[in-house]
């Protein structure tokens, strides 16, 4: 009887954990579908932000590759323009690097998010099956209340009839054989009655202890399950404020850039009026030189028809003939800066910031500001001013040197060592190296002109 009633009780047992079972997992399906659903949403935006950051990193080294290019800008480019430019490169570097820091923290807030619906809903599942403990363990609770105030009762009821001397009574009290079958079944029967209920109490006993144990690891892992979403919920608005920031940053980023794009635009449309005004100046610069060729060539050929006309009368009154002195120097052109090194040679070249093609029209010599000058040949100083574009300027017109009419000019000087009309030899210092007028440093812009076109002063020097 005992074996047959442990075995109901365990069918019970088992018929109980299954519909819990089944009130525990049918609970969360949606839940589940839906935390799944939302996992592979984030989980698309995550790779998503993977490759935008991937696009960002190039358009960062792109950046930054212009921003180097942009240190090689030519050396008669406005300050101004110059300081534009890098900042414009700059800035957009730094969009570019904000760009980027924002996607790294939409990628970390999509993570994050994903972690906050993963706690989130092992929590929730957490939840719904200690609830179906809960209703176990009161269930079995009830049935071991049923079960004691059952046993209680026999108890009762076995004491009031006094049924534990019933054998003595049976032996002693005067009975029929009829009646004395009839009390010994009324004994057996309590007896194993009792027998059945306390094999009850005990099975329930046991079942109510295994419902508590599991409720108590259950409402263990739900406390778990609660402290990893609160910690996850801060680390997702840690994320969500530092993508914020990064927006902000982004945000202040473009302002800046824009900004920066519209000085640049300012200086690039400065720059070409300034390049517009410096091919004026080298249109005027050639005339002047070709009309003092001229004169020069004029007052040589009068020099020659009056040398002759002299030598024709000196001949007719029968003197001896005057040599007539050598009409050029046989000598070259002198460094104007003995030792300098040449930091921009003549010739055309893609302008780095205005992007168009320009001539070069003279060679750079790299030389601190201050640096002495020199005459190239010996001469005289024809012009001495200031230019917008060539800064302080000092000309020499050496007449014919190897034959040819040749004059050179010295450009961005930050000050003069000679007069207009004063005759310079060759060596002589006649001013010092600056980087007044459309210049980015200090530097020597050195030009020569030949029989009043501009030449390569390397094929001088």
């Amino acid at each position: 009887m005992r074996t047959s009633t442990r075995v109901l009780a365990l069918r019970l047992a088992a018929t109980s954990l299954a519909v819990a079972s089944l009130v525990v997992w049918a609970a969360p399906t949606s839940l589940a579908d839906s935390t799944t659903d939302e996992i592979a949403r984030q989980n698309a935006a995550a790779a998503a932000a993977r490759a935008d950051v991937d696009t960002l990193t190039l358009q960062r080294a792109a950046a930054a590759a212009r921003a180097a290019d942009a240190q090689a800008q030519v050396e008669e480019s406005s300050a101004v323009l110059a300081a534009a430019s890098a900042k414009l490169q700059a800035s957009q570097a730094t969009l570019a690097n904000a760009q980027a820091a924002l996607a790294v923290a939409q990628q970390n807030l999509i993570t994050a998010q994903r972690k906050d619906a993963e706690t989130a809903g092992s929590l929730a599942t957490t939840q719904i099956l200690l609830k179906a403990s809960d209703n176990l363990v009161q269930q079995n609770q009830d049935a071991l209340d049923a079960a004691q105030a059952q046993v209680g009762e026999m108890a009762r009821e076995q004491y009031q009839q006094n049924t534990t001397l019933i054998g003595i009574v049976t032996v002693v009290t005067p009975t029929t054989t009829a009646s004395m079958n009839d009390k010994l079944q009324w004994a057996t029967t309590m007896f194993e009655t009792s027998a059945t209920a306390i094999t009850r109490l005990e099975d329930t006993q046991a079942k109510l202890a295994d419902a508590k144990n599991t409720r108590a690891v259950l409402e263990a892992r739900a406390d778990l399950a609660r402290k990893e979403a609160a910690q996850q919920l801060g680390q997702s608005q840690k994320a969500q404020k530092a993508a914020s920031d990064a927006a902000a940053r982004v945000q202040a980023a473009v302002d800046a850039n824009n900004a920066a794009k519209a000085a640049a635009a300012a200086a690039v449309a400065q720059d070409e009026a300034n390049a517009a005004a410096q091919q004026a100046e080298v249109n005027a610069v050639n005339a002047r030189i070709a009309k003092r060729m001229a004169d020069e060539k004029a007052a040589l050929q009068a020099a020659a028809a009056a040398a002759a006309a002299a030598a024709r009368a000196r001949a007719a009154a029968g003197k001896p003939a005057v040599s007539a002195p050598p009409a050029s120097s046989s000598r070259g052109l002198a460094s104007p800066i003995p030792g300098a090194s040449i930091t921009s040679p003549y010739g055309m070249r893609l302008h780095p910031i205005l992007r168009i093609w320009k001539l070069h029209d003279g060679t750079d010599f790299g030389a601190g500001c201050g640096t002495p000058i020199h005459a190239a040949a010996s001469g005289t100083v024809t012009e001495e001013y200031y230019n917008g574009g060539y800064g302080n300027r000092i000309f020499i017109d050496h007449g014919q040197v190897g034959g040819a009419f040749m004059t050179t000019a010295y450009n961005h000087l930050s000050g003069y060592a000679v007069r207009v009309g004063q005759h310079v030899t060759q060596g002589q210092v006649i001013g010092y190296v600056g980087t007044t007028g459309y210049s980015t440093g200090c530097h020597l812009h050195f030009m020569v002109w030949v029989n009043g076109a501009m030449v390569n002063p390397a094929n001088y020097l």
